[in-house]
C-alpha cells in the first residue's frame, strides 16, 4: 500500500512537472507569436525550425523573412511544447522532490537553458553560439530559462500535494 501511494505521489509529480512546463512553454510560445506579428519578422523558434529543416533535409523552407503561416506555426510550436514536456519530465525524473520550488527550478532552467543554447544547439549546427549573442539576448533567454524552471517546479510542487 505504501508503495502504491509513493508511485502514485511520483506520477503525480511527474504530471505536475509536465503541466508546469507545457503552461511555461505557451507562455514563450505566445510571447515569441507576439513579437513576429509586432515586428513583422520570424520569431527566434521559426529561425530555429527553418534551420534544423534546411539542415536535416526535413521539408521544404520558406524564404527566411515571410512569416510562419498557421501550418508552420503549429510544427514549430508543436515542437516547442513537446520540448517543453520532456524537460518538465526531466525535471521529475532527476530533482529530489524535496528541493524548495525556487532553488530548484532557477537551478534547472538554468541547466537547461544551458543544454540548449550552449551546448545542444551549436553542436548540432542548427543555432550560433550563445556566447556570440549580445547581452540582452543571453539575459532574456536565461530570464525565460529561469520562469521555465520554476513554472516546471512549482506545478510538480503543487501536483505531488494534490
Amino acid at each position: 500500500m505504501v508503495r502504491e501511494k509513493e508511485s502514485e505521489m511520483n506520477g503525480m509529480r511527474m504530471a505536475g512537472a509536465i503541466a508546469g512546463g507545457l503552461v511555461a512553454g505557451l507562455r514563450i510560445t505566445a510571447l515569441m507569436i507576439a513579437g513576429e506579428r509586432k515586428s513583422g519578422k520570424p520569431s527566434e523558434l521559426a529561425d530555429l525550425e527553418r534551420t534544423s529543416a534546411r539542415r536535416f533535409g526535413v521539408h521544404p523552407v520558406p524564404r527566411a523573412e515571410r512569416l510562419p503561416d498557421a501550418a508552420e506555426q503549429a510544427f514549430i510550436q508543436g515542437g516547442h511544447l513537446l520540448l517543453s514536456a520532456a524537460a518538465g519530465a526531466v525535471f521529475a525524473a532527476t530533482v529530489d522532490e524535496d528541493a524548495g520550488v525556487i532553488p530548484s527550478g532557477v537551478t534547472f532552467g538554468l541547466a537547461f537553458y544551458a543544454a540548449m543554447h550552449w551546448i545542444a544547439g551549436p553542436l548540432l549546427g542548427v543555432k550560433k553560439p550563445e556566447w556570440q549573442a549580445d547581452a540582452g539576448t543571453i539575459g532574456m533567454h536565461a530570464a525565460n530559462h529561469v520562469a521555465f524552471g520554476i513554472a516546471t517546479a512549482a506545478g510538480a510542487k503543487l501536483a505531488a500535494k494534490a
